[in-house]
């Protein structure tokens, strides 16, 4: 097995505003992150569906668990114009506002599973 050059791996920060004025990465820590709430497996298709985050809470975490991409963007989101989370993979946007909303779709002909979790 050939070992992993750390340089070909991206790591995507947790924050929506990862970087501060000087230039530093800025942490979440885990003692700062509230009680997590589960929600209702979404089955997503090629019609859009609209996410919004529970009141009290203030990071969003969604999972692709099926075996197709699924696509976020505004309300207008496709799967030519969306930007994509593959099967296994998430997606996280913390500290976010009272009226985040995404919305999420799958290709034509196609569908996946959507897990979310929120935290206080």
């Amino acid at each position: 097995m050939t070992p992993v050059d750390p340089s070909d791996i991206g790591v995507e920060p947790l924050l929506n505003d990862a970087i501060d004025d000087d230039g530093n990465l800025k942490v979440t820590t885990v003692d700062s992150v509230g009680a997590a709430s589960h929600r209702s497996v979404i089955n997503v298709t090629a019609t859009a569906q609209e996410i919004t985050i529970t009141t009290g809470k203030k990071t969003i975490e969604i999972y692709n668990a099926g075996g197709n991409d699924i696509y976020y963007g505004g309300s207008g989101v496709t799967s030519l114009n969306g930007i994509p989370i593959f099967s296994n993979y998430m997606k996280v946007f913390s500290n976010v506002k009272s009226t985040f909303s995404i919305y999420i779709v799958c290709a034509s002909g196609e569908t996946s599973t959507l897990r979310v979790v929120e935290y206080a």
